[in-house]
């Protein structure tokens, strides 16, 4: 966040209302005094950022600068001073608010040495897949019969990594994709229901044979009853459904919806339809389990007429039409729109489904095309029937199988795609656990969430334990991945961000911002007040390092301890070597205190006068301790080829008199943390500057 002062905050009515898209952003009216401000990029500005186009950059330069959105970092020092440099002078920042000779002291990133899997997924942004209606009938081998999701029978670890080669082609290893996908916990009931060695979820295993079996086959079948009427049951396994046909006697309540049964039959048909001859002694029920519908194919009236007039032997179709209906007696028509030789017919329909048709209402009707009869009728053993809708019925993409949405990453290894086991990725359903309306995080959300999602997901962590969490994070429009490495250390989850802080400084010329590290700055005379109180204690430090410490055993001591230390105040806030005081935020180079405090035995002061003395004193000031001070304050200071990087020092000194002078004191850095004196408004000629 930036700090100012004495600032007021803008209304949303005011000409600088865009202050409300920065939060906690104050800013000063436009045209403001030059002033020195500190600001520390949000992860929504390493966003933005990473949109920036460098002119002339390279292919390498602009992979980095797109990863820097990513990693919440720079590369390095060199490339985060350019782009700080458009961040500064994109208008829709509103920086121009400030006049020439500010600086804004911007702190950001700069990554360290990440870990090979992390690297890769920051090199450049995962794409993403959503599996479709057509990936999901693949999977399930199927054009009718399947569902939009992935389920036990049908896996997504299965079907994804051949997918994925045929999405992308041109995956190179290190390749991150985000896939989405349904997945449902149970089996769909239709052409297969899982069971068997795949583990399909049923609590008996079913057969493979009703799928391909032909009439006079011989075969033996376990599947599950899908569908009941008055002369038996429609029977499905793992290979299809096949109706089960008891010419008399049969009783519907001794078998129930979802029971597993076993028989050995002979395939025969009638009326185009394969079936099974039963009797009520010759098939087992082994249980009970839950039937979920595969999507039904939609008839219309003319696919109606096609199918009456087909010839040969087919299994059951699972299908549903809208009609009206016809009631004579027990049996039970249906009169489709645009079919012209055939009817609808249900199929020796129970009474408790007759009992809720009225003769003459519309229909939509649900369950297995088991066969014609008369030419004419379309037979269907129904396992629905309701009040047709408003609207005309259309073709149903996949089965109603429950199914939640899921998220995995997938890595390219350079020869095939693998789930990216060395990460976790968030689920729809984190998001929402998290309170969050989409299935993203955003702004400083990740920070605050993702220990407590460690926390809640991973109790029995140990000390040093790390997972590295992929999430969608949304920023400036659009939404990104991003991984953050969380660590467990004294029992917390922190973040391991991979990056060290640095701060770079950029100033304001003739309107243009430009990294610019030099230092202006104003000590204001004041007790016991920043920035003096730092600047001028630096001073009495180094006084106490370098010439207290020369005139006898204060090894062990400190600069905040009291007299007698050679030249520090009893408060230990102060120097009188050279005079400054952090205590009173001035520089006293009055002769009488200079000499009121040398220690005992000082012989440097004997023979001058005041005005010598006074004059001593100002060069230790500039040459010695705030020179000195200056190292302590700013040990990364470093020259910069083709500029000048300089400090400049406005400060007050206490003179004879007992008068406040104001005076402005420059350096050059020379080297590392090595300032060289340039200049001092004190001094009335250069000779009065030179070195003591």
């Amino acid at each position: 966040m930036i700090a100012f002062a004495a600032v007021a905050l803008l209304t949303a009515c005011d000409e600088n209302a865009w202050n409300d898209k920065l939060d906690g952003f104050e800013v000063p009216e436009v045209g403001a005094d030059a002033s020195t401000v500190t600001y520390t990029l949000t992860d929504a500005d390493y966003s933005k950022i990473a949109s920036y186009k460098l002119a002339g950059a390279d292919e390498a330069t602009a992979d980095a600068v797109k990863a820097v959105g990513v990693n919440l970092a720079f590369p390095n020092n060199e490339l985060a001073e350019q782009l700080i440099t458009l961040f500064l002078a994109d208008t829709k920042n509103n920086f121009y608010v400030y006049s020439d000779g500010s600086a804004i002291k911007v702190t950001y990133n700069v990554s360290t040495e990440l870990p090979t899997n992390i690297a890769d997924f920051r090199a450049k942004q995962p794409e993403s897949y959503t599996v479709g209606p057509d990936d999901y009938m693949v999977a399930w081998g199927s054009e009718e019969d399947y569902i939009n999701a992935y389920a036990p029978a049908a896996p997504a670890t299965r079907y994804l990594p051949e997918l994925l080669s045929e999405q992308y082609v041109d995956a190179v290893a290190g390749d991150y994709i985000v896939v989405s996908y349904n997945e449902a916990e149970t089996n769909p009931i239709f052409g297969n229901v899982g069971g068997g060695e795949e583990g399909g979820g049923s609590a008996v295993e079913l057969t493979n044979v009703l799928g391909e079996c032909e009439l006079g086959d011989e075969v033996t079948v376990t599947g599950m009853i899908t569908a009941i009427n008055k002369r038996g049951f429609v029977l499905t396994d793992n290979g299809g459904s096949i109706l089960c046909y008891q010419a008399s006697g049969f009783d519907p309540s001794a078998v129930a919806i979802g029971n597993y049964v076993t028989m050995t039959k002979e395939v025969g048909a009638y009326g185009t339809g394969l079936q099974l001859a039963i009797d009520g002694g010759d098939y087992t029920i082994e249980g009970t389990g839950s039937v979920q519908y595969p999507a039904p194919t939609v008839y219309t009236g003319a696919m109606i007429d096609e199918a009456v007039a087909r010839v040969g032997n087919y299994r059951p179709v699972f299908v549903t039409f809208c009609g009206q209906a016809a009631v004579n007696g027990n049996y039970l028509n249906f009169n489709v729109d645009g079919a012209t030789a055939s009817q609808g017919s249900g199929y020796q329909v129970p009474a408790e489904i007759m009992s809720t048709i009225t003769d003459g209402a519309n229909y939509d009707v649900t369950g297995y095309f088991v066969s014609v009869s008369s030419g004419k009728f379309f037979n269907v053993c129904i396992t629905s029937v309701t009040p047709a809708s408003s609207a005309a019925p259309a073709r149903a993409a996949a089965a109603d199988v429950p199914s939640k949405p899921c998220n995995a990453l997938y890595h390219f290894n350079g020869s095939k795609w693998e789930v990216a086991n060395d990460f976790v990725i968030l689920q729809p359903e984190d998001y929402a656990a998290m309170g969050q309306k989409y299935a993203n995080l955003s702004d400083a959300a990740p920070e605050a969430l993702l220990p407590i999602y460690c926390k809640q997901n991973y109790p029995y962590a140990v000390e040093g334990d790390m997972v590295n969490i992929v999430y969608a994070y949304y920023a400036s429009s659009s939404t990104t991945y991003k991984v953050s490495c969380y660590i467990y250390e004294a029992g917390e989850w922190k973040l391991n961000p991979f990056s060290e802080p640095s701060t770079s400084q950029f100033v304001k010329n003739k309107g243009v911002w430009a990294f610019n590290p030099s230092v202006v700055v104003t000590l204001p005379y004041s007790r016991n007040t920043e920035p003096s109180y730092s600047y001028y204690m630096a001073c009495a430090e180094w006084v106490f390092e370098n010439i207290s410490k020369s005139m006898g055993d204060y090894s062990s001591m400190t600069a905040d301890k009291t007299n007698p230390t050679p030249f520090i105040d009893y408060r230990g806030n102060a120097e009188f070597y050279s005079g400054a005081s952090a205590y009173y935020g001035n520089v006293d180079i009055r002769a009488s205190t200079a000499l009121n405090n040398a220690p005992e035995g000082y012989t440097a002061y004997e023979g001058l006068t005041d005005e010598e003395i006074t004059l001593l004193m100002k060069r230790r000031f500039c040459h010695e301790t705030m020179r000195g001070g200056l190292a302590l304050l700013f040990p990364d200071a470093k020259p910069i080829e083709g500029m000048d990087v300089t400090y400049t020092i406005h400060f007050t000194a206490y003179e004879q008199g007992g008068v406040n002078n104001e005076y402005t004191l420059v350096y050059k850095v020379a080297g590392p943390a090595e300032f060289e004196f340039v200049s001092c408004t004190w001094f009335a000629t250069p000779e009065e500057a030179q070195k003591p």
